[in-house]
């Protein structure tokens, strides 16, 4: 091969690598993670007041949004779990809460799953209430 060609293409090859680092250290994990945090706080924001949850027309936030009723409040809610139920008899995470009372309250004919992205979210969202 000519040395032209060969100088060429290892310049090529020196400018990706270049461009590459160049990429990587204007990406900034932790804007990335605060972004993410934040896309999914919103998630459970709509989610606390989604009456899809369950058949009743009822969601989270109408009874646990009410000022009328403060002592339902779910401020600090995520500092508590996980802690013991007396309905399940034993001690139960946040997300087995939200399970316990997507079935109980919203009368929801199939509940989420453990560890589903939304139940995550709603946790986001609940540990930011102030």
């Amino acid at each position: 091969m000519p040395r032209r060609p060969l100088a060429a293409l290892a310049l090529l090859a020196a400018a990706a690598l270049v461009g590459t680092a160049l990429a990587a250290q204007e990406e900034d994990p932790a804007k990335t993670a605060r972004d993410a945090e934040a896309a999914a706080a919103k998630a459970g924001a709509a989610l606390f007041r989604d009456d899809a949850l369950g058949t009743n027309e009822r969601s989270c936030s109408t009874c646990h949004d009410n000022p009328k009723k403060p002592e339902l409040s779910l401020k600090g809610v995520t500092t508590r779990f996980p802690r013991y139920d007396e309905d399940a008899g034993r001690v139960i995470t946040l997300q087995e809460k939200f399970v316990q009372m997507q079935e109980r309250s919203l009368k929801a004919r199939k509940t989420l799953p453990l560890g589903d992205p939304k139940w995550t979210a709603l946790e986001l969202h609940l540990r930011g209430l102030k």
